[in-house]
Parts: C-alpha cells; structure tokens; sequence
C-alpha cells in the first residue's frame, strides 16, 4: 500500500500534533543540564586546582631557596665559630676530626672536610643522610628544588689554613616537607570537593525537577493529552514557565475541542451534501433513464422490421442508456451505499466485500465481523464502510497481495465500548517514500470527528496493516470537552 506508515495516536489532534516531533540538532546522546552543570563545575574545579597547585609550587620553590639560603650561611658561621673555639688548645688534626664530627648534624647541607693535603678527613657527614620522612617524587623535586650550591670555607687555626671544609646543599628534607604539607592539602580538598559535588547532584537533581515534568508534559501534549497540567514549583522562574505550559495545555484542548467539532460538522456537511446529490441524481436521472427507455420501445415498435439500419441505431442508444444507468448506479453507491440505514452493518460490509471479491477475483478477501449491533449511527456506520472501502481499494492497487483479512468488532464493556477494526494484507507492505493521499486524510478527518484513533504501519512478517478504533459511549467520543468540563486530567507534580 502506498500510504503513509507513521502512526496518528489521537486523529482529533491531528491538525497540531499529527507526527512525532523530531527537533533538528537534538542528537539522543546529548547529555542532560544536570550532568552540565556539574561538568562545568568540574572543570573550574581543576582550572583552580592547577592555579592552587602553581602557586603552592612557586612559594614552596621560594621557600626553599630562602631556607636553603639560610643553612648555607649558618653552616659557613658555624664552621668558623667551631674552629675558633677548639684552636687554642686543639692541634690541627684533632681540630678537622672534630669538625667532620660535629658538623654532620646541621639541616639541608652536607660537609665534607679535607686536610692541606686535599685529603678527606672523616668522610661525608649530613643530617640528611638521616631519614625523617619520605622523599618527594623526582618530578616535584625537579619543579621544587633550587640548583644544588656548593661553597668551599677554608679552615684557618694558628694563623694558618689548615684544611677546607666543603658545603653542599642538600634539599632534599626541606622538599619532602613541603611534598608532605601539599598531598595532605590536596586529600582534603579533594574529599571536600568530592562531598560538593555529590551535593550539587542531589541540589540539581530537585531544582531542574520542573524541567523533566516539563519534557513529560509535552510529551503528552504531542500525544494529544491536552488535560495535561503540572503543578506549580516552588522556583519562581520554574512557576512562570509551568504556569504558560498550563495555559498553552488548556488553550490546546480548546482549539482541539473546537476543531474536533468543526470537523464532525464539516463531515456531516459532506455526508448531507452526498446524500442530497445521491437524491438528486435517483430523483432526476431515474425517470429521465425511464423515459429515454421506454421512448426507444415506443420507436422500436413502430420502425418496419427491415429497416436494419435503424434497428442497429436503436440497439446502439440502449447499450448506451444501459452504461449510463450502471454508471449513474455506481456513482449514487460511491456517494452513499443506498442500504445504509436500511440494512444491518454486517451485511452492508458483506456486501461491500462481495463486491470487490467480483471485481477482483484474483484476491482472496476475508471479512470477520461477529456480535455487531444492527446500526451504531449513520456517522459511525458511514465511517467504517468508508474505511474499509479505502483500504481495499490501496490494497488493490498498490499492496500486489493476494490475500486480505478483514476484522471488525465490538469490544470493551459498558462505558468503555468501542469498535475496532483491523485490515491486514501480505503484500509489499508500506514504502518509506509513502504518501497520504486523499483517502487516508478522509479517513483521518472522519475518524478524528468521532474521537476515535487509527494507525498504519508494517504487519509482521510483511505486509501492511490498518487498525482503527472508535469509541460508541457518547461520554468517550469527545474527551476533550469531558476532561475539560470535569477538571479531569494527568497532573505532574513534585
């Protein structure tokens, strides 16, 4: 069938909402505002951890280059005040083993004491040598750490050099407990900012709540649940745009409303309009073919009997009368089947079905229509002859199938009646180029009057597939103007 395959839930709302939206630049994978939000946060979150982290860095490096600074020039002081304390009564020896003893205890340097030889005198001596912490990672040594400085001090006793003692820096502690202070620093920040984030979820979450029963609410009203309504939040800028979706809810259901009546008058104009010309065509061309026929009897009679030529003219008008008059008959049937309201609705089907089962033998057509009421109403009745016959004919023409099934019946249970109708053939099924013709929107229009819904789409395992339902309880048919006059309808509220 070449028909258009997508799917009209509510056909009376079909002149707002007769699709699905689909919004350009909308992709499924977009990420939510909550989940932006708190990527923003995150990312000034470590644009300042990196600021925090070179400052730190810059004033550690600062820091310990005026603290190594610091122990150079104590070092120098101390090894000129060792020596002159021990001169007097020390012999030059004794006085650099006593130096290279005493001297390995002062922070972030190391001493080496060499004799006038250039000999070493006790070895390498440094406090640093003794582990008080852990040490830093090389890379915040390397970011950390001044440039080792070495100075060499000569050592004078009796008025006369006597060896050299040789300072190193060595910042190695100084950097560990800077390395110290900072993961210290940088684990409570983090658990801080950890307890943020999972606060600004949760915050996030209730205050952009709206938002989501917002999203729900057009999703309802693209549905064609115009009684739709959300409760007000407390955010004031969230209460404004609620407070518009409520009024563009109520503003929908009632232009809904009141094209669904418009289309129930413009559909009982149509039907009264076919039945007023169906009347005139039985009214005025019947007598007309009536007379015609029985003028050509009249002529017949009184033509001699060899006047062949005459006679063929004669037998020439009455095929032409006769094609006229099926082609009249045929006419008054398209624009009203004349045993509707007459004859029960199944047999009116069956022979609507006969009909086109003799005009296209080559199709086998089932109609299964049990528990039918004699009539549910001409506009009911119309509409699911109509429906039926529009069907048949695109799956004749367009489907290639060889079978179609046919089922119509009445379900629910008292309040809740409707009439459902289901068409299904094993053709080629619905293209994705397909179309709405004029017949499908008729169907639409007239199915949409009556409050009823319909969709068209793939049957599984191939072909094409209509069902059609209409609800027969006067209350359902219209449930715009019901919900609206009960104050009935989904509400989302926190």
């Amino acid at each position: 069938m070449r028909i258009d395959a997508r799917l009209a839930r509510s056909s009376a709302a079909a002149p707002f909402f007769d699709r699905r939206l689909s919004i350009a630049g909308s992709p499924r994978w977009a990420p939510s505002l909550r989940a932006q939000l708190i990527a923003g946060f995150v990312v000034i979150d470590l644009l300042a951890a990196l600021v925090c982290a070179a400052v730190v860095i810059a004033k550690a490096r600062r820091a310990a280059v005026v603290e190594m600074e610091g122990s150079m020039r104590l070092a120098e002081t101390l090894v000129a005040e060792t020596v002159r304390a021990n001169e007097p009564h020390t012999p030059s020896d004794v006085l650099l083993a006593a130096l290279a003893q005493q001297l390995g205890f002062v922070r972030h340097v190391r001493f080496s004491i060499y004799d006038e030889e250039g000999r070493a005198v006790g070895g390498l001596r440094a406090r640093d040598d003794v582990v008080e912490r852990e040490p830093a990672p090389d890379w915040f040594m390397a970011l950390v750490a001044p440039s080792p400085e070495r100075r060499a001090v000569p050592i004078i006793a009796h008025r006369h050099k006597i060896g050299v003692a040789q300072i190193i820096g060595a910042p190695q502690d100084e950097v560990a407990e800077v390395w110290e202070d900072t993961t210290a620093l940088a684990t409570i920040a983090l658990v801080a900012n950890l307890l943020v984030i999972a606060t600004l979820y949760v915050a996030f979450g209730r205050i952009l709540e709206p938002l989501t029963r917002l999203a729900s609410g057009f999703d309802d009203l693209e549905q064609g649940e115009f009684s739709t309504r959300i409760k007000a939040p407390g955010t004031r800028e969230f209460a404004e745009i609620v407070n518009r979706f409520n009024h563009l809810a109520e503003t929908l259901g009632e232009a809904n409303a009141e094209n669904r009546r418009l289309n129930q008058r413009l559909v009982g104009l149509q039907d009264e309009e076919r039945r007023a010309i169906a009347l005139d065509l039985h009214d005025e061309f019947g007598p007309c073919f009536f007379g015609v026929s029985a003028c050509l009897r009249a002529l017949k009679a009184d033509l001699p009997a060899d006047d062949a030529r005459a006679m063929e003219q004669l037998k020439a008008m009455e095929e032409i009368l006769d094609r006229m008059r099926i082609a009249n008959r045929a006419l008054l049937h398209s624009l009203r089947p004349m045993a509707m309201g007459h004859v029960p609705l199944k047999e009116i089907m069956t022979l609507l079905v006969a009909d086109f089962s003799r005009l296209n033998p080559q199709i086998s057509m089932d109609l299964d229509a049990q528990g039918l009421a004699p009539s549910y109403g001409e506009a009911i009745d119309l509409t699911v002859y109509r429906c039926v016959q529009e069907s048949l004919t695109n799956a004749i023409r367009h489907s290639g199938a060889a079978a179609v099934r046919i089922r119509l019946r009445e379900t629910g249970a008292s309040g809740a009646r409707e009439l459902s109708l289901v068409v299904e053939d094993e053709g080629r099924g619905v293209g994705r180029d397909a179309h709405e013709g004029f017949g499908l929107k008729g169907m639409r229009e007239r199915i949409g009057a009556l409050g009823g819904s319909w969709s068209i789409g793939e049957r599984p395992g191939g072909g094409a597939l209509l069902r059609m339902s209409l609800p027969l309880d006067a209350r359902r048919a219209a449930p715009a103007q019901s919900r609206a006059a009960a104050g009935a309808g989904r509400t989302y509220a926190s």
